[in-house]
Order: structure tokens, then C-alpha cells, then sequence
């Protein structure tokens, strides 16, 4: 196996915390596509791009700083499985190699920690790892049960795309990437008109629950207007909004519909052939009869 494919594999805080089973079947799916996760111990929080951002960067580019060093250290690229993460770590790494007062600065600061930014290594989310390194057509050979007749709304997330120069994956006003990775599973993305929306999470973690549940009621209408039958995301933070947030916005609102949200892993599980159980759907609060029985799987 190439050592192209070898990661620091990076999961995160929301992940441990509150939805350890996306690191199941993550630790499950990608060494089965020839992705290697390697542990590094050390990690700590990436730390968030946007409330810690704002509210201290020189401290949050410290944190981000000393993970990637650690990373260097193994010479080894790092993969992330959360939009936020990724977000913090490539816009560091970006950063600190392009600005050379900016990392004289940053490692005068490391020093204390016995490490040194180097700018060897490279950041990516897990569906770059996979475009990367496996490609559409690769991937295409994985799949043991096509999913025809699913229709995905799929919900790449804000900071997996934007900034765009920095973050070098999919267009943030119009989104396809994971559109194209649905695809090839046999499934039907669709194409609504909220896809490039913000999911709200932002929101609810800054206390904001009123726009929160707004701006979720109205993607979630739209998701369901265009036919879909479940909801696809490659971010733990989007997955709690349209998960538990649809749930309590569903109550709000009267909503008389559920969307079941799944992690591209887990949908790509399906395909590969792994049950509904196998890949942990069970760890869901919103569940379809629907859904399970498109699946076949129910």
C-alpha cells in the first residue's frame, strides 16, 4: 500500500464526545479504500475557527500551529473528518507558510512546547483524501449494492469550501463534489435550491436558537419539496443540526416529515454492502421507515 495514503488521523472534540461512532466507521471504511489512520496520541482541539477564532487568534493559531507539528514530526499528512477542523487546520497551515514573520512569530511561541513549524506536511477533510487519493472511478468499484432509487440531498458545509482559495475543494455558491460522490453509489442527488445554505449550526452555538430553527425549517422544507429521502453530510456539526435540531425544529414547526441524516461514510458503507446497524444508523434520532426501506436494509 502506498504510503501516499498513510494519515494522521485527526477526530476531532464533537466526535469523542458525542458521536464516537463516526470514528467507528470511519476507523471501518477508509483503511478499506487503502486509507491508513495513524494515532497521534498528542492531539488536542483543533481549536474552533470561529468563536475561539474571534475571540483569541493568536491563541487558536498556537493550538492549531502545535497539532500540525506534531503531524510534521511523523512526516505524515493529517485527515480530518470535521468541516471545523479541517477549516482551522489548512487555514494555519496556509497561513504560516505563506507568511514568514507570521511563523518566526508563531515558533518563538512553540518553542515552549518543544516543537518547531516546519510547513512540510498538508490538511485535508476525509472527502479530499478520498478524491485524492481514490478518485470516482476507483471508487466506483467498491460499491457491492448500488443505491438506486435513494434520492440524497447532499449538504457539503460552509467551511469545507470557503475561503475557497485556501480550502481548495468544491465551489462554496455551488456546491458538487459530494453531488459526484453520491453519484457513483447509485444513489440520485438532488439538486434543490437551499444547497449551498448555511445549516445553522453557527447559530444555535452561539445561542441564536430563533434563527437557527429558521434558517433549518427553511432547508429542510426545501430538501423535502425536491424529493429527498435523506440528507448526506460529511461534518459532525452539521449532522447534529439536521439530527437533533430537526428534531426540536420539527416540534416548533410542524413538521410533518423526517429527513434521516447520514455521514458519507455511513452511505458509502451502505454501498459497500455494510447494514443499517453495521454502520451505526441506530445512533440516529431521526429515522424513516422510508428511508430503511429504499435501503433495503429496514
Amino acid at each position: 500500500m502506498s504510503t501516499n495514503n498513510r494519515y494522521a488521523f485527526f477526530r476531532g472534540c464533537l466526535i469523542p464526545a458525542r458521536y464516537p461512532h463516526f470514528e467507528y466507521v470511519a476507523r471501518t471504511i477508509l483503511p478499506q479504500l487503502g486509507i491508513q489512520l495513524l494515532d497521534i496520541d498528542e492531539f488536542t482541539c483543533c481549536a474552533d475557527p470561529i468563536q475561539f477564532r474571534g475571540a483569541d487568534e493568536l491563541t487558536w493559531l498556537a493550538i492549531a500551529a502545535r497539532n500540525i507539528c506534531l503531524a510534521e514530526e511523523e512526516d505524515i499528512n493529517i485527515v480530518c473528518l470535521c468541516n471545523g477542523c479541517i477549516n482551522t487546520l489548512a487555514t494555519a497551515n496556509y497561513l504560516l507558510k505563506k507568511e514568514p514573520r507570521l511563523r518566526d512569530r508563531m515558533n518563538r511561541i512553540l518553542a515552549d512546547t518543544g516543537h518547531q513549524f516546519e510547513g512540510t506536511i498538508e490538511t485535508k477533510h476525509y472527502l479530499q483524501a478520498i478524491m485524492d487519493d481514490i478518485g470516482i472511478e476507483r471508487l466506483r468499484s467498491y460499491v457491492k449494492i448500488p443505491l438506486d432509487g435513494l434520492k440524497v440531498a447532499t449538504h457539503t458545509g460552509c467551511h469545507l469550501t470557503s475561503p475557497q482559495d485556501i480550502l481548495r475543494f468544491d465551489d462554496p455558491l455551488d456546491p458538487s463534489v459530494l453531488d459526484s460522490l453520491v453519484a457513483v453509489l447509485g444513489a440520485e442527488p438532488v439538486d434543490y435550491d437551499l444547497k449551498a445554505l448555511c445549516c445553522g449550526v453557527g447559530f444555535s452555538l452561539s445561542g441564536q436558537t430563533v434563527a437557527s430553527s429558521h434558517l433549518l425549517k427553511d432547508k429542510l422544507e426545501n430538501m423535502r419539496q425536491f424529493g429527498a429521502d435523506c440528507i448526506t453530510v460529511a461534518c459532525p456539526f452539521c449532522f447534529q443540526q439536521f439530527d437533533l435540531g430537526q428534531q426540536t425544529t420539527s416540534r416548533k414547526y410542524e413538521l410533518d416529515f423526517k429527513l434521516p441524516v447520514v455521514d458519507y461514510l455511513q452511505i458509502l458503507g451502505f454501498a459497500m454492502g455494510y447494514t443499517l446497524e453495521e454502520m451505526q444508523y441506530d445512533s440516529h434520532r431521526v429515522k424513516d421507515k422510508n428511508f430503511e426501506s429504499k435501503l433495503k436494509r429496514g
